[in-house]
């Protein structure tokens, strides 16, 4: 409570002193000059102001001026108008359409260009990246997101395991990072390569939206309603749209620097961003170069959070506490003669991976003769990131060699991520109606090298780094699309109709030989004899003669046997309509038939409706159905990683859908998720420069895709395929992908803005909020297996669909801009969550489970930025002020490790100053 006090008060102390200052109120109508119809979502701004106000349905406006000279009217595919304010209340504006009047999505989520975030029959959030890159703490696209929009969640990809921690995955309404569709300008975007191991949205693909520098963005569009009738799989919980920057002659460069409390996790972005106008017509080309380092993090707390304190050099360390034989003393001893302490055993990663960023990304189009451009955008990006895992002690003696590492050792993941996407088209009118015709193509490459580390099995002979392979997935989509607007079917109809071809691939590339092999494997032979009585040896399998640990320690290389290179088609065609019944009453339907090589057809409609009262009240309502692909990757992956129960190291198998084991097991192969969402709201314009939405939504989805839990090598009543998987691999535990369980998620969120213009600058006020509830409504157990229900389903995994992601988050933010000042101050809350880990799989049929309960958090950010020429600012700030931490892990799940902060809220590691600098040029 005392967060919100203070933002009250920050504000009023500025908005007090100008709140009375001299105002008026100028209104007006604003027509299309070659039809006169009224033109609805025109942006009318103050001239040298960034606030401002849109034109109403009927095209009228109005907006408050306490100071300025002229007005500009602007709006897609129209000339911008600027007129002279003077003594003048009242306007009628007539704008031309352009020389190159094109029809771009400009509010996702429909297809009409003259549609805005209030009017849309669909909620959606409009977040303007600028001000936030000069003033927010946070960098990357996934924290800024974070940070101010309430249905939208992402923590620090390090709470996830392995290569997933190089990712940062988002996720809308608490489902799924794969249920969520990314596009980019309007047109689809490809996914990461990598399926996430542990964490939030555990056995899942998503996009990488990190690979975007921050500073060629425009502004983020997000839908937060089912669209997979107009957009196509994965938009079961909604869509963000990123849109790119294309302005010209304004060379901006900004970087920022912050450190932790601790001096640990320094973090670096820097950016530069430049357009050039090609011709006199629009043209340009806009490109965004940006570099990023991050610094390897502490365990999140205070100073002896993770430290270990059980056995370090005895026999069978970190499986035991002490005992009469080898007591801490001895260790002491140990560790003093060895010039070292126990925080040379610290984990790291505490909340972030040490990493570094490059990227690159364009946006450009060229006018052609007759209203017709031709336009490409994408980048490149090439990100490296480090995850090093749990500490391997000197007396871990199975996975462990003292003479290669005396006291110990680290092992450290290094993914190098290579991201590439290339869009290009042609679009324009043709009798009339706007025609799109594009080629988006989109790689992922994620390589995986492991550094310090052996693998045991090997003994001295082990080298202490691997290629342990990589993996890539693509995706090339053709697309073709139809559009117009009639406005003299009733009050206005449009009609936007397309095809679509896209191509999919996943390939997994082997590691080498030392990162994978079991090199104390030994054949066996049985002493037999034949029929005349002679004495023969016949091959009887494979035994390890000292149990050592296999493959590259943290992580074991791919095998060729887990190599693939598959590849899937899809054909798509949609039809959407958007009809102005009367002024008031809006209708719209979309209707979308694709067909998946690998699966077969699928159907998906959504109807929606919004009527407008007046401009203080419209109503809103939809329906929709949706389905998810399963994606190559989960049809096809495979893995070895280790992870720790109750502080022993386990190898856990990831295996292939498509394996023997899976169908021994009685596992059937992947197919599609399917959605139905229900949606119900309103929107508000009380007063003028006040926006207020409030939506309830229902959304059910059946056959979700997930990782089941471990089944154990012990379990002597797995089929024999699986106990032959487990003798191959040498895993202990084993975990298949399988569409496990049904959902249902009930919810409400609300937004609330408040724009003022005041006689030295302005002030912002954004609030929202979002409510919601998972359950799991059905859990798909396999014939023959009804004995592991709570495998198939397991608690932790039921935990991350349902309780994991904070089922309560509000926001509250404010922005104050007088002379060379600006001003942020924001606090964010984050509900409970409650956690379940694996404590036992002693039992294959009922493992044990530790629950706990994290407390609600309020994290609080300021800043304040000051302007010493009118091309240079500076800007300093504190993310989370309070230093709130959050709940430290339980000490029965820490085991003889110091609990840690569990950070799966927010991924906050406590208070984190930042100063940055913003130049133009």
């Amino acid at each position: 409570m005392k967060k919100i006090v203070l933002l009250l008060l920050f504000f009023s102390l500025y908005y007090g002193q100008n709140i009375f200052a001299q105002k008026r109120t100028v209104s007006g109508l604003v027509t299309s000059a070659d039809d006169k119809r009224p033109l609805s979502g025109v942006s009318i701004k103050v001239k040298g102001l960034d606030e401002g106000a849109v034109t109403n349905t009927d095209g009228s406006f109005q907006i408050v001026i306490r100071n300025g000279k002229y007005l500009v009217f602007s709006f897609v595919g129209y000339d911008s108008q600027e007129v002279e304010i003077d003594g003048t209340t009242q306007f009628n504006i007539s704008l031309k359409p352009s020389g190159n009047a094109l029809n771009e999505v400009q509010i996702v989520g429909s297809r009409n260009a003259n549609r805005t975030k209030i009017n849309s029959a669909s909620p959606v959030d409009v977040i303007d990246i600028k001000p936030l890159l000069e003033s927010s703490p946070q960098v990357s696209v996934t924290q800024i997101l974070q940070y101010v929009s309430p249905s939208f969640h992402s923590v620090n990809g390090s709470n996830a395991g392995d290569a997933g921690s190089a990712l940062s995955l988002a996720q809308l309404r608490g489902l799924g990072p794969d249920q969520v569709l990314v596009l980019v300008n309007g047109k689809r975007r490809h996914k990461s390569a990598n399926v996430n191991y542990g964490g939030l949205g555990n056995g899942s693909t998503g996009y990488d939206l990190n690979s975007i520098p921050t500073g060629s963005i425009d502004r983020i569009e997000i839908l937060r309603d089912g669209a997979a009738a107009q957009y196509g799989s994965d938009a079961i919980a909604g869509v963000i749209n990123i849109v790119l920057k294309k302005n010209t002659g304004d060379l901006v460069v900004n970087s920022t620097g912050s450190v932790r409390k601790r001096g640990d996790g320094a973090v670096t972005r820097t950016n530069a961003n430049y357009g050039v106008a090609i011709g006199d017509n629009g043209g340009y080309i806009n490109a965004t170069v940006e570099y990023g380092t991050q610094a390897i993090a502490l365990p999140a707390g205070n100073s002896t959070a993770g430290l270990y304190n059980g056995p370090i050099y005895g026999g069978g360390a970190n499986t035991r506490g002490y005992d009469a034989i080898y007591t801490q003393a001895i260790d002491e001893a140990i560790l003093k003669a060895r010039g070292i302490d126990r925080h040379f055993f610290d984990q790291r990663g505490g909340g972030a991976n040490a990493g570094q960023d490059a990227l690159l990304f364009f946006n450009a189009a060229v006018p052609l003769k007759q209203s017709a451009e031709i336009y490409a955008f994408g980048g490149i990006s090439s990100r490296n990131s480090q995850f090093t895992a749990t500490y391997r002690l000197p007396g871990w003696t199975s996975r462990n060699n003292n003479f290669i590492y005396p006291d110990g050792f680290l092992p450290a993941m290094e993914n190098n991520i290579v991201d590439a996407s290339l869009a290009a088209g042609i679009r324009g009118k043709v009798n009339g109606w706007n025609v799109d015709l594009s080629n988006v193509y989109g790689k992922n490459n994620f390589g995986n090298r492991v550094d310090n580390s052996l693998n045991a099995s090997l003994g001295l002979t082990s080298p202490t780094s691997f290629d342990d392979g990589s993996y890539n997935a693509s995706q090339n989509t053709a697309s073709l699309d139809f559009s117009r607007y009639f406005n003299k079917v009733l009050k206005g109809l449009n009609i936007a109709f397309g095809v679509q071809d896209r191509v999919e691939s996943f390939q997994i590339k082997a590691g080498e030989l030392a990162s994978y092999q079991k090199g104390d494997q030994r054949n066996i032979y049985n002493v037999d004899t034949t029929a005349s009585g002679l004495t023969y040896l016949s091959a009887a399998g494979t035994t390890s003669l000292n149990g050592l640990a296999a493959g590259s320690q943290i992580h074991l290389g791919f095998q060729p046997a887990n190599a693939v290179s598959v590849s899937r088609s899809i054909t798509a065609g949609y039809a959407d309509v958007e009809l102005n019944v009367t002024q008031a009453w809006l209708v719209s339907a979309a209707g979308r038939e694709e067909y998946y090589t690998d699966f077969g057809n699928v159907f998906t409609y959504k109807v929606a409706s919004r009527y407008s009262f007046d401009r203080w009240l419209n109503i809103r309502g939809s329906i929709n159905t949706g389905f998810r692909a399963p994606d190559l990757a989960q049809s096809y992956y495979t893995s070895i990683s280790t992870t720790f129960q109750q502080g022993r190291g386990v190898d856990i198998l990831t295996a292939s859908n498509q394996s023997a084991a899976a169908r021994a097991l009685g596992i059937p192969k992947l197919s599609p998720e399917r959605s139905k969402g229900y949606a119900l709201g309103l929107t508000s314009e009380p007063i003028g420069n006040v926006e207020i939405t409030v939506d309830a939504y229902q959304i059910d989805v059946a056959n979700r895709i997930g990782n089941t839990g471990s089944f154990t090598s012990t379990d002597n009543n797995l089929p024999a395929d699986v106990k032959n998987l487990f003798q191959q691999t040498g895993a202990a535990q084993a975990n298949f992908f399988y569409n496990e369980f049904s959902t249902r998620t009930r919810g409400i969120e609300f937004t609330g803005s408040y724009k003022v213009l005041l006689n030295n600058g302005s002030i912002t006020f954004l609030a929202g909020g979002n409510f919601d509830k998972n359950t799991v409504t059905k859990v798909n157990t396999p014939k023959g297996l009804d004995a592991y229900k709570n495998v198939i389903l397991s608690a932790s995994e039921r935990a991350r669909v349902t309780t994991n992601i904070p089922a309560q988050k509000i926001n509250f933010q404010g922005i104050y801009s007088t002379g060379k000042y600006t001003f942020l101050a924001r606090t964010v809350y984050f509900g409970k969550v409650t956690t379940a880990t694996l404590l036992s799989a002693a039992d294959p049929l009922n493992p044990v489970y530790y629950y706990q309960n994290l407390h609600s958090i309020w994290v609080t950010d300021i800043s304040a930025g000051y302007k010493f020429t009118s091309k240079l600012q500076g800007t300093i700030g504190v993310n989370n002020l309070f230093n709130i931490l959050g709940d430290y892990s339980s000490p029965v799940i820490a085991g003889l490790r110091n609990p840690t902060v569990v950070g799966i809220q927010n991924g906050s590691a406590g208070i984190q100053p930042f100063i940055r600098l913003t130049a133009h040029f």
